[in-house]
């Protein structure tokens, strides 16, 4: 690897987060901050430098795209050594298949969707508020006999009464041991207890995994932080990357004062912030900084992005007036936006949405569909492998996949790609069924939200995401903060699940809502109450400058607009990605002489800076390119 290419694009922050002598780090990554790419360098440069392993190394993340993408951008970045990466559920998962087999003990099968068995052993009454309430309490280890002092405590506000909550934890505790079956939950709590209780056990799993980096590290709940705390025993090599404005998973159980509160939590660690957003505009960092502070909270994020429009705010006579308002506005976009996955429309809750995904469909706008939904040409194939009753079916019918028609390797087939992704399930979850497979495709996007159209999601979905073009709608009070929210840890949360929505957006962002929903009176969200968007600062051009002619900039900008183009069609990508309008703007403004001027005119970074100079420069000169 090339260590000075590996840190060239860094900003001074992210350098120092990667190159950090320290082992024990904690690095708070504001929102477009460059999170992932600080955590793959981390890894990168350590294994390059020689002061980690790469067969030594394990990365902790929450989903498997997360996993796959670090393992994809490692041999990018010349990383030969494979290291592993993984979620916690399926690196305890593996931990505990090897001491099974190590101790001659029978696998268990695991039970991925917990609410079948809670429906078996307590009826279907308020079924999707109890397993809400055990969700939480066996995320923090929070037992059947301890549930309802944790709620007299209020350290939980369950939807249905404490007593029944935990009547069905114990119930359904008693049920899984009848069936000889764990749940995903078990799996850390099963790892946590043989790590405690086993020392030579405990050992070889420290020795295996002797660097240890977690990814969200806001995300935590209490049987996670506990497998971090175990692991890094007698090492505290130990790398967190996450950002407490982004904790949103507190119904999940995760704590986010890990974070917060992280020098107390671990004497001696060295923390690190990047406080840099290079995803989204000035304005709409303004706009998220405003409704953490408001909440009562706090960011200290800036914008390293030349100034974008104004957030934009519009009410609307009601859900329906907002619907229509909203889909004329995508459709008069450029469609090619859409088709690139550029665009989004976000809401507190699936419900106030579906309006939204009516208008955009009668608009004739392309809504993004999930792969099992109708009129996906995975559909079919996806709704045989969730009827296949064992995991032996199923790993049976992705091999028979794989030989139909003698497909070649590189097809694009739909079958050939179910089947995939059905092996890949079974390689993380080997005793799965067709209706773990449903559960498991539901929860992680393992196809990747390939079909093309415009994504409409809750706030929720939506993390980890960005899009040209942000529309949320549902801006109003009973929405956002939800009026489900009733304790101060709730109302926090709910300020950082908007805060988490605006940051999704990197150019363009609207912030609608109604008077009415519903029929009932609403206002605008005390989150956004006073905000305005501040309009760029117009400043005069050079003195040098002042001497051309209207007509000579606008040819300099067909020019570079004829460049970027040509550079969209060789790389086969959109002219968006290549160069913002913004951006050619600027560039015509200023005739940058080198990369680094032009990486300061526009913020593009200096190694795309390097790379797209000669083009600009050309542009700039040669009058042929006109037209």
């Amino acid at each position: 690897m090339d260590q000075d290419a590996l840190l060239a694009d860094l900003d001074a922050d992210q350098r120092r987060a990667v190159t950090t002598d320290s082992r024990l780090v904690a690095v708070i990554a504001g929102a477009g901050s460059g999170k992932t790419r600080v955590l793959t360098r981390r890894v990168a440069h350590r294994i390059g430098a020689g002061t980690a392993e790469g067969a030594h190394t394990v990365v902790l993340t929450f989903t498997r795209e997360a996993a796959g993408e670090l393992r994809r951008r490692l041999p990018r970045l010349g990383l030969e050594e494979r290291i592993t990466a993984g979620t916690f559920h399926s690196i305890a998962q593996g931990l505990l298949r090897q001491r099974w087999a190590d101790t001659d003990q029978a696998p268990r099968s695991i039970v991925t969707d917990r609410s079948r068995i809670v429906r078996d052993v307590m009826g279907p009454e308020q079924l999707d508020l109890l397993v809400e309430a055990m969700n939480w309490a066996t995320a923090r280890g929070v037992a059947a006999d301890t549930y309802e002092a944790a709620v007299r405590r209020g350290e939980h506000r369950p939807g249905v009464a404490a007593e029944r909550v935990a009547e069905g934890l114990d119930r359904y505790r008693r049920e899984k041991r009848r069936r000889g079956v764990i749940d995903l939950d078990d799996l850390l709590s099963l790892t946590i207890e043989a790590l405690e209780r086993d020392a030579e056990f405990a050992e070889g799993v420290r020795w295996r995994y002797r660097h240890v980096l977690v990814d969200e590290a806001q995300d935590l709940n209490p049987l996670q932080h506990r497998i971090v705390d175990l692991l890094r025993q007698g090492a505290d090599d130990l790398f967190l990357v996450g950002d407490p404005a982004q904790a949103i998973y507190g119904f999940n159980g995760s704590d986010p004062t890990l974070l917060l509160d992280v020098s107390e939590r671990f004497p001696g660690i060295e923390v690190v912030r990047l406080p840099v957003n290079h995803r989204s505009t000035p304005q709409i960092v303004e706009a998220g900084d405003h409704a953490l502070r408001t909440g009562g909270q706090r960011s200290d994020v800036r914008s390293a992005r030349p100034d974008g429009p104004i957030v934009t705010t519009r009410e609307h006579a009601d859900e329906h007036v907002e619907a229509r308002d909203v889909a004329s506005a995508v459709a008069r976009l450029d469609p090619d936006l859409a088709r690139a996955g550029r665009v989004a429309v976000l809401g507190r809750t699936h419900a106030s949405l579906q309006p939204v995904r009516a208008a955009l469909e009668a608009a004739g706008v392309a809504v993004r569909r999930a792969v099992d939904g109708a009129g996906s040409p995975l559909a079919p194939f996806l709704a045989d492998a969730y009827r296949l009753r064992s995991a032996g079916d199923l790993r049976r019918w992705a091999r028979d996949l794989f030989d139909v028609d003698e497909m070649p390797a590189d097809s694009d087939d739909p079958r050939r790609e179910v089947a995939e992704v059905a092996t890949d399930f079974l390689r993380e979850q080997p005793t799965g069924d067709g209706s773990a497979f449903r559960h498991w495709v539901a929860t992680t996007d393992p196809f990747g939200g390939r079909l093309p159209g415009v994504d409409v999601l809750t706030f929720h979905g939506s993390k980890g995401r960005e899009w040209r073009h942000v529309h949320l709608i549902g801006c109003e009070t009973s929405l956002v903060p939800h009026r489900s929210a009733t304790t101060v840890a709730a109302k926090a949360e709910e300020t950082r699940l908007l805060y988490v929505a605006i940051t999704r957006a990197t150019d363009v962002l609207t912030v609608n809502w109604a008077q009415r929903r519903s029929g009932y009176a609403r206002k605008l969200t005390p989150l956004l109450d006073g905000f305005e968007s501040s309009e760029p600062d117009l400043a005069p051009p050079p003195a040098e400058l002042l001497g051309r002619t209207r007509d000579s900039r606008s040819r300099t900008l067909e020019r570079l607009r004829a460049w970027r183009a040509t550079a969209a069609r060789s790389g086969g990508t959109l002219p968006e990605h290549i160069c913002t309008d913004r951006a050619l703007s600027a560039i015509a403004d200023a005739h940058p002489t080198s990369p680094d001027e032009l990486d300061r005119v526009t913020g593009l970074g200096p190694i795309t800076a390097r790379r797209l100079f000669d083009g600009i420069a050309a542009a700039l000169a040669d009058e042929s390119l006109t037209g």
